[in-house]
């Protein structure tokens, strides 16, 4: 009789989905302005730049050969910093490793330039669909990250398994602990990054470590088993 009902029960998930989804619009909008940003200051400065250095060597071709080809290297260097700026910007919004070669690669490649030692082991009987690989991804970057800059930790571990419909990361480290999400904007942010898909994340960091972070996001995996660590 204290059980809540099902009209309630309904109510509350529909007031969940909208509350995810607002959190994702918001999320999406702030990361189109930083892809915005980043052009505008960025690549898009260097083309005008470019274009200009260009019709300046286009007026001295008759009279200053020595100074078109000046003009041609700056031109030269700017298009390389561009197409650099372009990687980059692509790098950040879908890794090319992740899109060629899954999520347990990686994060492998996540592990390998952590400034904290990273041990992997993976247990994934397929692929999640992009946009689970995606947040997946960036949420186990994010806890490395703040491993790598708060913990004070010497080695992290890092596992990655299928159990049951449900995709399991725990990320754990050997550093000072007091780890708190309510506190931190960062493991907010995968809070509501992992909220999108239906997933949840827990900390356990308790004073003097070790801190375990540990994610759940339920999604389908239907490519052939790899097993490896």
């Amino acid at each position: 009789m204290l059980a809540p009902s099902e009209s309630e029960l309904m109510a509350d998930r529909i007031q969940h989905l909208a509350a995810t989804r607002s959190d994702a619009v918001d999320t999406q909008m702030a990361e189109i302005r930083r892809i915005e940003r980043d052009l505008h200051d960025g690549a898009q400065a260097r083309l005008v730049a470019m274009g200009m250095t260009l019709n300046a060597a286009e007026h001295l071709l008759e009279t200053n050969p020595e100074a078109v080809r000046a003009l041609l290297i700056e031109a030269r260097e700017s298009s390389s910093k561009a197409l650099e700026e372009l990687r980059n910007l692509v790098r950040g919004i879908h890794p090319p490793v992740l899109a060629d070669r899954g999520l347990a690669d990686a994060v492998r490649a996540l592990a390998m330039v952590c400034p904290v030692r990273t041990e992997v082991a993976v247990d994934l009987p397929g692929r999640p669909e992009m946009p689970v690989e995606s947040a997946a991804y960036f949420a186990v970057s994010e806890i490395l990250t703040n491993v790598a800059k708060h913990a004070g930790a010497d080695r992290a571990w890092i596992e990655l398994r299928y159990d049951h419909g449900m995709l399991r990361i725990t990320v754990t480290d050997d550093g000072q602990g007091g780890a708190d999400a309510s506190r931190g904007s960062g493991l907010r942010g995968i809070e509501r990054r992992l909220a999108t898909f239906d997933g949840v994340l827990a900390v356990s960091s308790p004073v003097n470590g070790p801190t375990m972070v540990t994610m759940e996001l339920p999604c389908v995996l239907p490519s052939p088993k790899t097993t490896s660590s």
